[in-house]
C-alpha cells in the first residue's frame, strides 16, 4: 500500500508544476467559486462611531455665587458639582452651625416641595448626612455635612486663604444624639436675634459659632504667651480684643455671634455691633449661668420639648 506523500518535502518541486499540496492523506479542498463584486451597488455607508471624552483629567472651575450655569437656571459649578443658589445655601448653613434641625433648614427655601427634592439630593450626592432620632420630647432630623460637603464648601464655595484666621470654617461630622437637642436650637435661637435685628433697620453682617470664638481666642493667647506675656494677661487682652466675658481667670463663649451694623445718622459713620447668643438648659450649673450672665449673653431658655422661650439680656 502506498501514500500519496513525498518522502523528503524539502525535495518537492514547486511552482504551478508541482500541483496542489497533499497534507498527510488528505485530499484538497476544492476551490470556492467567488463571484466577483457586482459594480452596481454602491458600498454601505457607515457612520463613525464618536469618541468618548476622556473626563478622568477634566478640569472644573468654580464660578462665584450669583452666576448662572448652562446645566440649568439658577444652578453653578462647584467643583464637580452642579448646585442650585438655594442649596448652596443650605449647605452653608448646616456647616457654619454645624447641625441643623430639618423642618429648621426647609424654611430657608422657597417651598417645602422645593425643600424635600434639594435636601434629597444633597443627601444622594454624599454633601449631607440626614439622621433621625428622639430627643427629650422632640423628634429631631439632625442634618448635618459630610466630609465631602466640606471639602465643597472650604475649597469651591468659600476658599481660604493662607493666613487668614477669619475665614470661614465649616463643622462636618455626624450629630451627638446627647446634644443634638441643643445644637439645633442655637440656629432657631441666632435665626431669631437676626429678625429682631434687621426689624430694627440693623443688618447682619455673619455668625461666628462658639468653635470659631475659642479658635481666634486661643491662638491670641498662645501668640501672647510665646511673647513672653503672663497667661491670665493674655487671657485678659484676648477677651477685650474680642468682646467676651472673663469670669473668676475663665473665657466666657456663647454658643453663637451674630455680628451686625447700624446706620448712625446723618454724618455719623456706622457701627459694627454684635450680640452674643446662649441656649440655657436645666443642665447648666449655677456658677457656668452666672458667668454668661455677667458677660450679657442673650439667653434663650430651652423647655424640654426643644421650643425656646423669649430671651434677652438678663
Amino acid at each position: 500500500m502506498t501514500r500519496d506523500l513525498d518522502p523528503d518535502p524539502r525535495k518537492r518541486p514547486t511552482g504551478p508544476a508541482a500541483g496542489p499540496r497533499v497534507l498527510r492523506g488528505r485530499e484538497p479542498k476544492p476551490a470556492r467559486n467567488r463571484e466577483p463584486a457586482r459594480r452596481d451597488v454602491p458600498p454601505r455607508m457607515t457612520k463613525p462611531r464618536a469618541r468618548r471624552p476622556n473626563r478622568s483629567r477634566e478640569v472644573l472651575v468654580s464660578v462665584p455665587t450669583g452666576r448662572v450655569g448652562r446645566g440649568g437656571r439658577g444652578t453653578a459649578r462647584w467643583g464637580r458639582h452642579r448646585l442650585a443658589a438655594d442649596s448652596v445655601e443650605a449647605l452653608r448653613t448646616t456647616g457654619t452651625f454645624g447641625v441643623v434641625d430639618g423642618a429648621d433648614l426647609a424654611r430657608s427655601f422657597r417651598s417645602k416641595r422645593r425643600a424635600r427634592t434639594a435636601i434629597a439630593e444633597l443627601r444622594d450626592t454624599g454633601l449631607l448626612r440626614v439622621e433621625r432620632f428622639h430627643a427629650g420630647r422632640r423628634r429631631v432630623e439632625a442634618v448635618t455635612l459630610t466630609r465631602a460637603g466640606k471639602r465643597l464648601m472650604e475649597r469651591h464655595v468659600d476658599p481660604r486663604e493662607p493666613g487668614d484666621e477669619h475665614a470661614r470654617t465649616y463643622r462636618a461630622g455626624p450629630a451627638r444624639r446627647a446634644q443634638a437637642l441643643h445644637d439645633t436650637a442655637v440656629y432657631r435661637a441666632v435665626r431669631r436675634e437676626a429678625e429682631a435685628i434687621e426689624a430694627r433697620g440693623g443688618r447682619v453682617l455673619g455668625i461666628q459659632t462658639e468653635a470659631d470664638l475659642q479658635r481666634l481666642a486661643w491662638r491670641r493667647i498662645d501668640r501672647a504667651v510665646r511673647a513672653g506675656k503672663c497667661r491670665q494677661d493674655a487671657k485678659a487682652a484676648a477677651a477685650a480684643e474680642l468682646g467676651l466675658g472673663l469670669h473668676a481667670g475663665k473665657l466666657a463663649f456663647p454658643d453663637a455671634r451674630v455680628e451686625y451694623g447700624e446706620e448712625a445718622g446723618a454724618g455719623g459713620a456706622d457701627r459694627c455691633l454684635h450680640r452674643d447668643v446662649e441656649v440655657v438648659t436645666r443642665d447648666y450649673r449655677e456658677p457656668a449661668l452666672r458667668a454668661k450672665q455677667a458677660a450679657g449673653f442673650r439667653m434663650h431658655t430651652m423647655q424640654p420639648d426643644g421650643s425656646l422661650r423669649a430671651g434677652g439680656e438678663r
